[in-house]
């Protein structure tokens, strides 16, 4: 056997079991609990939340609280004028309290 041969051969077997499960997935009976313990929640996941502007200068709009918590974890790497706007409106709802040596800030130019 020459050497695409194998790479053929290995990917047909892989592909064939994909196939199976994706075949037994869909076959299998999932709607009626097992009789035999008591049925549990499954544990469901947050939709994703995706940020509404991929960049770092300032928001066009003020924003949620959401966003706001969202853009900190985005650029929590780094100083931009999106994460000042984002700590700017926490601090504003009440999420963050910060230092007062900090002169509520944490980035940015001195005074």
């Amino acid at each position: 056997m020459g050497p695409w041969q194998i790479v053929h051969s290995v990917l047909a077997v892989i592909g064939v079991g994909a196939f199976a499960m994706v075949a037994m997935g869909c076959v299998w009976p999932i709607d009626q609990p097992r009789r035999d313990r008591p049925a549990t929640r499954r544990c469901r996941l947050r939709p994703v939340e995706w940020p509404k502007a991929w960049t770092c200068g300032p928001p066009e709009q003020p924003l949620t609280l959401a966003d706001a918590h969202l853009a900190m974890q985005l650029h929590r790497e780094h100083d931009c004028d999106r994460k000042r706007a984002a700590f700017d409106a926490l601090v504003a709802a009440g999420r963050i309290h910060p230092d007062s040596a900090r002169r509520h800030r944490l980035w940015g130019k001195p005074w």
